[in-house]
This record gives C-alpha cells, sequence and structure tokens, in this order.
C-alpha cells in the first residue's frame, strides 16, 4: 500500500465529516478517534478500554459521547454506490441484553435470535437496502423507551388506539427525521410485525410507502372492475374472497424465475387487504425446491401500486441485510458493550457501533478487496501495532529498544487483572 492503512482509514471518516459544517474542530478531531478505536481496538469496548488504547483520557469519551451528532448526515457519505439502483429504507428492531435495573430505556422486549421475550433494551434501526447490489448502509439507530410521550400527538398516530404503544415509538422516530429520510427515498420495507393499519397507516400519512409480509391467514379480497349497475345503493365494490390456495388467474399475473440457483414463482394483482382497509398489491410467492413440490406460499404487498412484483419481491428479500449490519457490529464493533446509564451516551455508542461498519466496508472497497468486517478490523488492527513500534523504534534509530518501551510496546491495550 501507498498510503499507511490508518491514514487511509482517517481520511476517509474526515471526508465524511467534511459535509457537516456545525462542527468543532475538537469534536470532529474526537468522532475520528472514536471511529477509529471501533475498528482498531481488541475487547470490549467501553470507555476504559477506549483509554487504553486511544489518545484520549477516559472523561474525555465520558463527556464527548453525551454530545449530540447527526449520525444520519454522517452516514449519508457512505449511500453513493447505492445511487441509481433499486433502494429502499429498511427498519428492524435490534435488542439488547442487558443486566440490572438502572440502564435508562431497560425493559421485557422481544429478542429474535431466542424467540422469546428477554430483559434488555431495544433500539430501532434503519438502513439503506439495495436490491441491485445485494448489501445494506446503516442510517441512523433510536433507542426505544416504554414510558408514555408527554406533549402533542404527531399526526401519524392520531388515528391510534394506544400512541404509546412501541408501533406509535416507531412511527414519531420516522416523524422526527421525515425530511432527511424523504430526501434520500420515499419506500420503507420492513418485515411482517409491521403488517398492520395502525403503521401503514401513520406511514402513508408521513408521506412513505411501505413494502411488507402478510400472515399466511391474511383476509384479502378481490375489486370489482365491471360496469356499474344502474340501481339504487352503494356500488359493487368487492368481486369475491381471495383464495390463497385457487387463485383466480383471469386477475392474478404469472411470472416464473431462477435467480441464484432459487427457482420460485410470483403471482401479482391489485386486491383490497381487509385488515389495512386499503387497496395494495400483493405479491404471492412460491418457493420450488428440486422435486418441484411448492412450499408454502409468502404475501407480500406494496402501498405503492406500480410497482412490478419482481421489484416488491427483490426489496423485501434484500431487507435482511440490515440483520448482518447488526450481527456484525455485535461480534467485531461492540454495539452491546457500552455501560453508560445515560441515555445520550447509550445513543452515541450504538450509533457509533453500527456507522464503524459502514467505515468497514466502505474501506474495504476502497482496498479493492472483498473483505468481511472481521477481516478488515484484523487489519487495522495489525496496522495500528505495526504504526505503533515504527513510532517507538523511531526514538531509537540506532540502538534497540529500551525495557521501558519494549514493556509498552508488550501490554499495548492490555488490562490488568484487578
Amino acid at each position: 500500500m501507498k498510503t499507511k492503512p490508518l491514514i487511509q482509514l482517517r481520511e476517509m471518516i474526515a471526508a465524511a465529516l467534511s459535509s457537516m459544517t456545525n462542527l468543532g474542530k475538537s469534536f470532529r478531531t474526537f468522532i475520528i478517534e472514536t471511529m477509529e478505536l471501533y475498528l482498531t481496538s481488541s475487547g470490549r469496548m467501553n470507555f476504559t478500554q477506549m483509554a487504553r488504547c486511544g489518545r484520549s483520557c477516559e472523561s474525555r469519551f465520558r463527556q464527548n459521547f453525551k454530545k449530540p451528532f447527526d449520525w444520519l448526515s454522517f452516514n449519508r457519505h457512505f449511500l453513493s454506490p447505492m445511487m441509481g439502483h433499486r433502494i429502499a429504507i429498511g427498519i428492524d428492531p435490534c435488542f439488547i441484553p442487558k443486566a440490572g435495573k438502572k440502564t435508562p430505556g431497560v425493559d421485557w422486549f422481544w429478542s429474535g435470535c431466542a424467540g422469546a421475550i428477554k430483559h434488555g433494551l431495544e433500539i430501532l434501526g434503519l438502513s439503506i437496502v439495495d436490491a441491485d447490489t445485494k448489501d445494506a448502509v446503516f442510517l441512523k439507530a433510536e433507542q426505544t423507551f416504554t414510558q408514555k410521550c408527554r406533549g402533542r400527538k404527531p399526526k401519524c398516530t392520531r388515528e391510534m388506539d394506544d400512541p404509546d404503544s412501541l408501533t406509535g415509538w416507531y412511527l414519531r422516530m420516522l416523524c422526527r427525521i421525515n425530511k432527511q429520510l424523504m430526501s434520500i427515498c420515499n419506500l420503507i420495507v420492513a418485515d411482517a410485525y409491521f403488517s398492520k393499519e395502525s403503521f401503514v397507516t401513520g406511514v402513508k400519512e408521513l408521506g412513505f410507502n411501505i413494502i411488507s409480509r402478510f400472515r399466511d391467514d391474511v383476509n384479502l379480497k378481490y375489486l370489482y372492475r365491471g360496469p356499474k349497475a344502474r340501481k339504487r345503493g352503494r356500488p359493487q365494490k368487492f368481486a369475491g374472497k381471495v383464495d390463497l390456495k385457487h387463485l383466480d388467474m383471469d386477475i392474478f399475473k404469472e411470472e416464473y424465475s431462477v435467480d441464484d440457483k432459487l427457482v420460485y414463482k410470483l403471482y401479482t394483482a391489485e386486491v383490497w387487504a381487509v385488515s389495512l382497509g386499503r387497496e395494495v398489491r400483493v405479491v404471492i410467492v412460491d418457493y420450488l425446491d428440486a422435486d418441484k413440490k411448492t412450499q408454502a406460499r409468502k404475501v407480500l404487498f406494496s402501498t405503492d401500486l406500480t410497482l412490478s412484483a419482481r421489484d416488491i419481491f427483490d426489496i423485501y428479500r434484500t431487507r435482511f441485510q440490515l440483520e448482518f449490519v447488526f450481527r456484525d457490529a455485535k461480534q467485531f464493533t461492540g454495539l452491546t458493550h457500552c455501560q453508560a446509564r445515560n441515555k445520550e451516551a447509550l445513543a452515541f455508542a450504538f450509533n457509533a457501533s453500527l456507522s464503524s461498519v459502514n467505515v468497514a466496508r466502505a474501506y474495504a472497497r476502497q482496498q479493492g478487496h472483498n473483505l468481511s468486517v472481521g477481516s478488515t478490523k484484523t487489519l487495522l488492527h495489525n496496522a495500528a501495532m505495526v504504526e505503533r513500534f515504527i513510532a517507538m523504534s523511531a526514538k531509537h534509530a540506532n540502538s534497540r529498544l529500551n525495557n521501558t518501551d519494549f514493556k509498552e510496546l508488550l501490554f499495548y491495550g492490555v488490562r490488568a487483572v484487578a
């Protein structure tokens, strides 16, 4: 490499910060150091460990983690490779295990990995998913709080029976950053949990369309497209219930595709969703195994009636890329390590951990290598160690390292046993 890896990393982070004009020089330097530590340090990513491996003291990390920072604007810098592709805003909650009772927001939340409700924290993550490259770029995460919110409720939650529910909290988060998200994309993709009338109506109120999946026992009705009868009373609106096992092929259109050794059939039509109280475009997916035996049908839908069946299917399937961002952040960048008891510091730690995954992936692309986040972090950790050796050796150009410097290198980042 012509340029040292850590210098390239710092330049990349500085480039992402260049569009943010309201940052002071000291805080800008702090962000660069923090993101570098998330990708070069081993062990738990807490304030004490960051002080051991970084250039700042522990109190600086504790104080600056409480300051506000626009993570969405920072992460927009990494969206340039996706421009012109089929993209959508992926949303998904993520469970953070947490013991104790004093952490802000701690409660009982659903854990998808455990398949049960567990005690801890929850964050709602937003990312841009790209159906063409099968990739995701993290945007922003906010912690979920179950306490009732005071003040006037936004329009997107006024029709809800319980505006303080989890669904209401998710809608308020989208409402707070609505303009920033709309400047990127107006299409949201989410899993089956969000296919409920209160959330879909709230999302439409904010100006978004949504792609999601219905339950297997969804109630759908055909729309009546025939001539109007010259009789008194309300005109006919429906033409019967949709039987998912026996579709009316005069209304549904069929597509047969083979993609990445996956054989599937798509059936699409515009129908009425009783649970949502609105017209949607549904895409019924039949996955076929090697023996051509049809497995359970999955029913996807979109409130944007102009989207094709293939676009709806590809975008929904790409939604799972956000799960890989959570996975990499938990395994390599300390998403679950922060022990702060301040909600601002927790929010900073969650977003810094997830944003460092963006930086690691962008760095790997810049090097022209197909590296995982784990491999990229190993490379940068080794680069930090080599840089440390070179810096210490420069003090003794014509002699060996003395015992004090050798001990400092040997115990770099090592924690003493209590």
